[in-house]
């Protein structure tokens, strides 16, 4: 299995349709997606899933505007444990966004998104030569603002009830942003 970029215990490789099921049971995790919004989950299914991610494994555009990735345990059998994205690529800008989520329980609060995180974002600031990676996160999300804090991130802009999640629930949410490395004096 081609691995992207790597780090000591993590690698990052392509989305491929073998992945289905395994998102299928993370999205569908509402103790997981609750950090992010969803206390119920996604509730997609499978097949819906499998166009998705067809598409996107099918389109060889090695700039393709958005991309999924799989964090695996490289110490357990390329195990997944997590998903990393990218999307609203902007070669002319050197400006992307970025997701990413530990979607193992048994994985998270163990530094495992710190690194996944840190490899990403040397992968694309490399790979498209991008001067800046943007995310946002929920306000109440303490431990995804803590993590981008701890890896440079800067807060940017705080919208006060800017999205209600299916619950109905209103959230704040922090947009942040990190500087390339190799572009600050």
């Amino acid at each position: 299995m081609e691995l992207i970029a790597q780090g000591k215990r993590i690698g990052i490789r392509n989305l491929t349709l073998d992945d289905v099921p395994v998102f299928a049971r993370w999205w569908n995790d509402g103790e997981l997606m609750a950090a992010v919004g969803f206390s119920k989950g996604l509730g997609v299914t499978e097949a819906e899933l499998e166009r998705r991610f067809a598409e996107e494994v099918n389109d060889p555009d090695s700039k393709r505007h958005a991309r999924l990735y799989v964090i695996v345990d490289l110490e357990n059998d390329y195990k997944p444990i997590g998903e990393l994205a990218y999307g609203r690529l902007d070669l002319e800008q050197g400006t992307c966004l970025v997701g990413i989520k530990i979607c193992e329980l048994d994985y998270q609060g163990k530094g495992y998104g710190f690194e996944s995180l840190r490899v990403f974002m040397d992968y694309l600031f490399d790979c498209f030569q991008l001067k800046k990676i943007e995310l946002d996160t929920l306000a109440d999300n303490l431990r995804a603002y803590n993590l981008y804090k701890k890896l440079g991130f800067k807060e940017t802009r705080f919208e006060k009830d800017f999205w209600t999640d299916p619950d109905g629930k209103v959230h704040d949410v922090i947009f942040m942003e990190r500087e390339n490395p190799s572009l600050e004096k």
